[in-house]
Parts: C-alpha cells; structure tokens; sequence
C-alpha cells in the first residue's frame, strides 16, 4: 500500500495513481473527490449542498467595501489551498485585506474571503472509509490548546461524545462518496454554540495517537480494507483520553505573549496528562524524528534556507 501523508504528497500521489496501481494499492478517493477538499472554494460549495454550516463567505474577489457590508468585520482572507494558519489572514482595515488578499493569491486562483466566527472552542471528525464507502472507524476530539495563541496545530486535546457533530460530518463526506480517510474540521461559534465547517483535511492527521489510544485504530483498519476489503468497523471509542504533542506546546512557550499562564498549563499537563503523540519509551525514534523535523523548520525561517541550500520564498 502507498500512503501519502502530507498535504504535499496527496496531489502527486493521486495524480500519478494509474502507474502505481499495477503493482499496489493506492487507499484515496477518486482525484475529482480529493480536489474538493484541497480547494477550499469546492469545500464551501460542497458544504453549501450538503447543508453543512459553515462561515458565511464570498467567492467572487469582493471588494473591501462590499466585503465589509456583507459580512462585517473583522475579515477573514484565506488562500484556496493551504491546511492549518498558512494563507490564512484576519484584517481589521483596507490596507491590510488589500495586502492580505494579494498574498493569499495562489496558482489555485483567487482567495476566498469570509465572516471571522469567534472561537467558541475547535472539533475535528477524524474518519476512514473503506473502497467501497462503508464507514469502518470514528473518533471527535475537541481541542484544549494550540501551537500559537491565534490557532495553529493543536497541541492537547481529548476525545469527546458529540453524536451531532458526528452526523454532520458523516453527511457530508457521505455526500463526497468518500473513500479513505478524512478529518473534518469545526468551530463552534460562540455567538450561537453552533460548530461552522473550517475544513476538510484529506490525509491522516497529526493526532493520530489519540484516535489509536482511544480505541479506534486507523492505520490498521485502512491497510485491510485497501488490501483485503474485509476490515470489520470500529464505530465506538472512548471519551475523555488526553494526549500531548510536546514538541508543539514547547514551540507554543516560545510564541505566546502570555507566558506565565502558558508556563503553568505547561508543568500541570505533565502530571496529569494521558499520553504524548510521538513520545515513548519503547519507540524512541519517531520523537528524534520529530524533532529533526521541527529544528529544520526553525532553522529554514531563521536563514531563509530550506533543503540543500534553496532558498525558501515569501
């Protein structure tokens, strides 16, 4: 089986599915599902059609005026592609919608524009589909803290029982026929209470720890769907388990401009927390691995050099 794990790696993976076909298994949706949830402009539409809500937006390079009126300030400017806080803006005034909107342009086309919903707290719906669109397992985990004060990856988290939540999700992957594995992404308005479509991530995610140590394990009921097609459904999990991606509350330490708080949530998770993403004493390596990762992206936003020496672009 071949596995792209990496928002970077899907599209090529995909593209490039009928030369690997002769000779493995390729575990994603057909090409036209997945750039649905790549372009964020098709994910609005599909949510639009599946009755799934979401922030009110504007797809039709609104001007700032017209932005405003219809859907007040402050603006969100997000680029079509892009997954986490990358090519994501909030703007209080014209000129920095204007600069935000010109940085937003991709090869993918113009940014969509939309509401700012004010964080009542994040949900993701983590799910796997087998070939035939059967759905084999399950988990919700709401987030307790992120890489940076505004967002970013999460951090903590725990799973929780959400059975609304959980139709919601299933009504729109099941409206995409989807095939593999998903996370679909809410915040919950806190004007209303009512979770609003943030994104469809078309990969596994990096959380995958918690949906494993909570009963529901994804990298196994993918690999004998894809290659067996016998894959029995896992569609109950525990609530209330907690794990920590440490790495990411280090790097939350360096960013914040609250440290004090910061520092305390810090040491008290350490002592009460259920278990670390990619932290283990009888699995060492994936931590080394982990942080190799993170030292290098530091390393390339402080030099401006990425890889073997190219030079990374703004």
């Amino acid at each position: 089986m071949v596995l792209p794990v990496a928002e970077t790696t899907v599209r090529p993976v995909s593209r490039a599915r009928a030369r690997f076909e002769p000779y493995t298994v390729v575990p994603l949706p057909p090409e036209d599902r997945l750039l649905i949830c790549l372009d964020k402009s098709e994910t609005i539409r599909a949510a639009r059609e599946a009755n799934v809500a979401h922030p009110r937006t504007l797809l039709d390079s609104p001007s700032y005026d017209r932005a405003v009126e219809t859907l007040g300030r402050p603006l969100v400017v997000k680029a079509r592609e892009g997954s986490s806080r990358s090519g994501v803006y909030v703007c209080e005034d014209r000129a920095t919608f204007e600069e935000a909107f010109e940085a937003a342009r991709t090869p993918a086309g113009t940014p969509l524009v939309q509401e700012y919903v004010p964080d009542g707290g994040e949900r993701g719906v983590y799910t796997v589909y087998s070939c035939e669109g059967t759905l084999l397992g399950l988990t919700i985990q709401h987030r307790l803290r992120s890489s940076h004060d505004d967002g970013g990856a999460s951090t903590y988290r725990e799973t929780v029982d959400d059975p609304e939540l959980r139709q919601t999700a299933r009504r729109l992957l099941e409206h995409l026929e989807w095939r593999g594995v998903a996370m679909v992404e809410f915040r919950i308005d806190a004007r209303t209470g009512e979770p609003k479509l943030m994104e469809v991530n078309p990969r596994l995610w990096g959380s995958l720890a918690l949906t494993v140590g909570a009963g529901v394990d994804v990298p196994y009921l993918l690999y004998r769907a894809a290659c067996f097609g016998d894959a029995e459904p896992t569609l109950t999990y525990v609530a209330g388990v907690r794990m920590r991606w440490l790495l990411g509350d280090v790097i939350r330490l360096s960013k914040t401009s609250d440290r004090p708080r910061v520092m305390r949530e810090f040491f008290t998770d350490s002592v009460s927390r259920t278990g670390y993403d990619v932290m283990s004493v009888d699995d060492p390596l994936p931590f080394f691995g982990s942080l190799e990762t993170v030292l290098r992206g530091v390393y390339a936003r402080v030099t401006g050099v990425t890889g073997r020496g190219s030079a990374t672009t703004n």
